[in-house]
């Protein structure tokens, strides 16, 4: 495999720059953060155009984006029409995140567990959600507070305020990455193999009948409560898998992986 020139777009330093910087594919890593990293080169941007016309000039193969916020400002769409590899949702897909009323929507299409919505609260505490709002309730009282600040504030975000079941049980933050055909979601070392399995499947079939446009990380927060596996949230910044629970047919390295999501063979890729 080539050696890559990548990127990491970062406001403060990547967390996985010592696992980037060992990996066996790198040639020159290149950051956006203002800290001083060894063996690193430096790229300053105003905006994403500029940034996508630089990683044109400098030939960089990848662009790893961990900063959240500017992904759900449209970096990845920006980064497409250079054609750019950017691992990273569109606008669209982040809606996932942005919208609690959207994202249910879609995941019951596709019957993937989600908390169930609650009329009248008989047991607290309870989540009150809506899009941008997410907050939990002790009390009824607490509730209506809640409420009453969303209105005042909003009228128009209080339409779409419901009331969803607190759920208990042990909590997960699951790692997929999508080519535009196939999605390979990480091995966790403490989830039940069939459930994560299952609501892979779904997860996939979910952005492939969606047409999903995009080439990068979606990451699902998810909780099993007696047995069954929800939905509760999804981000999008890039995020190191954990090898070490990965039984992989192939290397255990970032690069490899990103290099099968651009040519679209994440489907060969096989853990045992």
């Amino acid at each position: 495999m080539q050696k890559l020139n990548v990127l990491i777009v970062s406001t403060e330093q990547s967390k996985y720059i010592e696992q980037i910087k060992g990996s066996k594919y790198l040639n020159k890593l290149y950051v956006t953060s203002e800290e001083e990293i060894p063996d690193t080169l430096r790229l300053r941007f105003n905006t994403f155009k500029e940034l996508a016309q630089k990683c044109r000039t400098l030939q960089i193969d990848i662009v790893l984006v961990e900063e959240e916020k500017w992904i759900l400002e449209g970096i990845a769409n920006v980064m497409k029409q250079y054609f750019v590899n950017c691992f990273a949702v569109t606008t669209k897909w982040a809606e996932l995140g942005l919208s609690h009323n959207y994202a249910r929507k879609m995941l019951s299409e596709y019957k993937i567990n989600i908390p169930p919505i609650i009329n009248l609260p008989v047991e607290f505490p309870v989540l009150v959600k809506g899009d941008g709002i997410l907050k939990i309730a002790n009390s009824m009282q607490e509730i209506i507070s809640i409420k009453e600040k969303i209105y005042n504030t909003s009228g128009e975000v209080a339409k779409n305020v419901f009331l969803e079941k607190y759920l208990k049980g042990n909590k997960y933050k699951i790692i997929s990455i999508y080519d535009g055909k196939h999605l390979l979601t990480f091995p966790h070392r403490n989830i039940r193999k069939d459930l994560l399995d299952d609501y892979s499947i779904k997860l996939e079939k979910m952005l492939i009948d969606g047409k999903a446009d995009f080439t990068g990380f979606i990451n699902s927060e998810l909780i099993e409560e007696n047995g069954i596996l929800y939905n509760t949230g999804f981000s999008f910044e890039f995020m190191l898998p954990d090898f070490e629970a990965c039984d992989m047919t192939c290397p255990k390295d970032i690069f490899y992986i990103c290099i099968s999501t651009i040519y679209q063979k994440l489907n060969e890729i096989e853990f045992n």
